[in-house]
């Protein structure tokens, strides 16, 4: 594994940069953002690539790649599972001890109305004005419906001074001063709940990312604004109340916070910018687990922990097992892999021979055994290839003999000319055509189609071919020498294979000529703009013996065209199943017949390609044009 050229290039890039900044640092010059910017670009990438390179590294070999994704889904986990439960943890406790400040301020509130002194008390009118008052911020007269609508103990910002109102009775109040010197609630506070306690004033707004509390100073990065605030008190502790050290069971770094809408918050925050009271407790996770756990009975947190404690280490075994059961696992799938990767070797260098032979009865044991049923396969399929190659040679060389036995496409002969066009579907095709000087003056025009393709279909044609030109010479024709040639082929094949074939002796000297038909498409005579089909049905050669076949003598003038044709061009369908069929055919002879062979031929070919399209070709086509000079 090499690192890439890129790689090089930023490389170079960096040490550029960091050479080019030296320099100027050197000259008393200022390196400038933009070097520092390439630097930092390039040691990114660099720091990228360079990770990724020794990822690719580390899980190239199969061992460790299956090590690597155990320790993620094994060993990664655990400590997420474990912040996971700390913040969990740290919620839970934050919550509890919240719930605990506001519970106990509640409890403290109403054990101030029994007092002595009582707490200022404030009559309200049915209107929610003020009718009497024991505090001066709030006199006879004023406006206080915020103080109508209190069911339970709330407080309340004046002068920089958290309160706690208290409701007491129909219409009145009771105002508790929580930053008064010579009450000390905040100390009774920390002293009931065993935290340290500091009361805050703040203001809370809704931001686009949450809420957001300002007061007057710095903690855990809340920014605090307001003027007074009562000192932070810690708890006289108790003898049962455990004291505070070191460690993280011990030390006092759990901070929690209860926040509540001050009950005059439109008026508070109009004046001093306050809307919201903050309790902020400060206590160890020692004393939050013994309240949590605390009962009647002393130590019975104990076995919560114990019950605890062994379940951790249950799991824990059991995980340990686990991971040595996975890595013998590993060894295991590793060792085969490496017998399966020196075999794959041996075979890349052409020994077939070699085996894997595992005993294995899992899923690489499986793959072994069918490596060594694919070495299997490969030796006969080389095998098979060789003898496949034969054969293909044996055919290419048949198709060139089959292709050399028909005659040139293009012709003139006395009297008439000829054009051919061949297109077999197939290596060796089984149409046919043939035009050949007969002992009589006349000029024999075939055009034959044997069923089926393929190597006995070319053998038929040869056969064929052979067995016409021999009858011809011995004198045959018309009728007497496809009956001849029946009993050939009859003889020769079975019924499956047969052969239709179209015969016409022309004599140039008279423009006659005798046709004769078995089983193939009528030929057409093109005369100016006029289409004839030269129909003889009859049946196909080689089906029956003892046939006879039909013929009958027509009369042709000069420049007429005679078609000869094999159904691979009628039978053509498109993509819809829609064969080309005589009427196309036919159109492309009656548009273009009275521009010669070519034109006609050109015309067929267009017309059939443009309605098959993309389509592939299902049969052989052949078309003979003749031309009667």
């Amino acid at each position: 594994m090499r690192p890439r050229r890129s790689t090089w290039i930023w490389l170079g890039v960096l040490v550029a940069a960091e050479v080019t900044a030296f320099v100027l640092r050197r000259a008393g010059s200022d390196a400038g953002c933009f070097l520092k910017a390439v630097s930092v670009l390039a040691f990114t990438i660099l720091f990228w690539r360079a990770a990724v390179f020794l990822f690719r590294l580390i899980i190239r070999r199969l061992s460790l790649r299956l090590a690597f994704s155990h320790f993620l889904i094994g060993i990664v986990p655990i400590p997420l599972t474990a912040a996971l439960a700390l913040a969990a943890g740290y919620i839970v406790a934050h919550q509890f001890v919240a719930t605990r400040m506001r519970r106990e301020m509640t409890a403290l509130g109403l054990s101030a109305l029994s007092s002595a002194p009582p707490p200022p008390r404030i009559a309200l009118g049915d209107d929610g004005t003020v009718r009497s008052s024991g505090v001066s911020w709030l006199p006879a007269g004023a406006k206080a419906e915020w103080l109508r609508d209190l069911e339970r103990p709330g407080f309340v910002e004046a002068e920089d001074d958290l309160w706690l109102a208290i409701p007491d009775g129909a219409r009145a109040v009771r105002l508790v001063d929580l930053s008064a010197p010579e009450a000390p609630w905040t100390q009774r506070l920390a002293d009931a709940t065993g935290y340290e306690v500091e009361l805050i004033l703040g203001d809370a707004s809704t931001e686009n990312r949450g809420l957001h509390i300002e007061t007057n100073d710095e903690e855990g990065g809340v920014k605090l604004r307001s003027k007074n605030r009562a000192p932070a008190a810690p708890p006289r502790r108790p003898h049962d109340l455990p004291t505070p050290g070191r460690g993280w069971a011990n030390g006092e770094w759990i901070h929690a916070f209860y926040l509540e809408t001050l009950a005059n918050a439109a008026e508070a925050e109009r004046k001093t910018g306050h809307n919201v009271a903050i309790l902020k407790a400060t206590t160890s996770p020692e004393i939050v687990v013994d309240q949590l756990f605390h009962q009647g009975v002393a130590g019975i947190s104990r076995i919560f922990w114990v019950v605890f404690v062994i379940i951790a280490a249950m799991l824990l075994v059991v995980y340990l097992v686990a991971v040595a059961i996975a890595f013998v696992l590993v060894a295991s799938i590793a060792r085969n892999v490496n017998r399966l990767t020196r075999a794959t070797q041996a075979v890349a260098r052409g020994d077939f021979s070699v085996r894997v032979g595992s005993k294995s009865r899992d899923q690489i044991g499986d793959l072994a055994r069918s490596f060594d049923g694919m070495a299997d396969n490969i030796q006969g399929l080389l095998r098979q290839t060789a003898q496949k190659e034969r054969l293909e040679s044996e055919i290419a060389m048949a198709r060139t003999i089959q292709h050399k036995l028909l005659p040139a496409p293009e012709a003139s002969l006395t009297g008439l000319s000829i054009l051919a066009h061949l297109d077999p579907v197939a290596e060796i095709g089984g149409d046919y055509y043939d035009y050949i000087a007969m002992p009589d003056g006349h000029t024999a025009l075939l055009l034959g189609d044997v069923s089926g393709h393929g190597l006995p279909t070319g053998l038929l044609v040869a056969m064929a071919k052979a067995a016409v030109a021999t009858l011809i010479e011995s004198g045959h024709r018309g009728s007497e020498l496809l009956a001849r040639l029946n009993e050939v082929i009859h003889r020769s094949t079975d019924p499956r294979h047969f052969m239709t074939l179209c015969l016409l002796a022309y004599d140039s000297a008279t423009r006659r000529g005798t046709l004769t038909n078995a089983g193939q498409l009528a030929p057409y005579r093109v005369s100016g703009d006029r289409v004839e089909p030269l129909a003889l049905p009859a049946l196909p050669l080689g089906l029956f013996p003892d046939r006879t076949f039909p013929s009958r003598d027509y009369a042709f003038s000069a420049g007429d065209l005679l078609v000869f044709y094999s159904d691979g061009f009628i039978e053509a369908t498109n993509a819809a199943d829609d064969p080309f069929g005589y009427e196309r055919f036919e159109a492309a002879l009656r548009r273009h017949g009275a521009e010669g062979a070519a034109a006609v031929r050109d015309a067929i070919l267009a017309a059939l390609a443009a309605h098959t399209g993309a389509r592939p070709q299902d049969d052989d086509r052949t078309l003979m044009i003749v031309t009667l000079d």
